[in-house]
């Protein structure tokens, strides 16, 4: 058994996968926010695997756990304490820029003062476009879902290709938690009343594809320019039009685009190598 829980496949494919199908069909009568709760156990058990549950030392890895699973609280909870929507909205992108410079604090004090105005651009900038393409979709669970599970599946691939096993796994991971909570919501519809429509929700979504896709730039000289196609997955997946009634069949137009761009830019990653480029 510990052979079979180790294997990467398991960690970060099948094991939050199942997870996450299971606390989905279990919660899915009990609260409107069964999908993030469905992601926070998978991670969990997902992160225990891949890298343990341990803090010490705070690496950024660790860092970028626990920001994950923060996230994940964060949106399951505070639309019941932030009830005005442009209020989320500010703080979704407010607390997502203060995790990222919490992570790479330690580099940008070794940048100069051009490579610190360029990093803090980028990173402004990608937070802020994806806020915005998964506000625009929290409305439609299929599009908000094939979007998030299409992006981290994306970052995973292209860290993985990029020589950055573990950010590749956790990436991956939460993708795969995703896909099963995606799975849930096909099979069984909504959760109690409706699943959470406010912009919090998409907390997740947001931080965690930036911190890790911004770490695989940093750490595994990810080509920088990689992440744009996977920043724009939301976009693509919302430029597709969805007039069937049928679940199935929305949950497969809103997950397809992402699809294409996350292997594209996986493939393009693992042919040309991560070498050549980066932050």
């Amino acid at each position: 058994m510990e052979q079979l829980l180790a294997r990467p496949e398991m960690q970060s494919a099948v094991i939050p996968f199942v997870v996450a199908l299971l606390a989905y069909l279990a919660l899915r009568r009990l609260t409107a926010t069964a999908w993030l709760w469905a992601l926070l156990f998978a991670f969990l058990v997902a992160a225990a695997l891949i890298n343990g549950l341990t803090v010490s030392p705070l690496t950024g890895t660790r860092k970028i756990i626990l920001l994950t699973i923060a996230s994940l609280f964060a949106a399951a909870l505070l639309h019941w304490v932030l009830a005005n929507r442009d209020l989320q909205r500010r703080f979704t992108t407010i607390i997502c820029q203060v995790a990222i410079l919490w992570v790479f604090w330690t580099v940008l004090g070794r940048m100069n003062s051009a490579s610190m105005v360029l990093f803090l651009a980028g990173t402004i900038s990608l937070v802020l476009m994806l806020e915005w393409l998964f506000v625009r979709v929290v409305d439609e669970p299929a599009k908000l879902h094939g979007a998030g599970f299409s992006l981290l599946l994306g970052v995973g691939l292209a860290a993985t290709a990029a020589a950055s096993a573990l950010l590749g796994q956790l990436a991956l991971a939460l993708a795969a938690a995703s896909g099963g909570a995606f799975l849930g919501w096909v099979l069984t519809g909504d959760a109690r009343g409706k699943q959470t429509r406010e912009p919090v929700a998409v907390l997740p979504y947001v931080m965690a594809p930036a911190l890790l896709g911004v770490a695989a730039v940093i750490f595994a000289r990810l080509p920088w320019y990689a992440l744009i196609p996977l920043a724009a997955i939301p976009l693509a997946v919302d430029l597709i039009p969805q007039k069937v009634e049928s679940r199935f069949l929305r949950a497969l137009l809103a997950s397809l685009p992402g699809l294409v761009i996350a292997l594209s830019v996986g493939f393009y990653i693992w042919q040309t190598g991560s070498s050549v480029s980066g932050y």
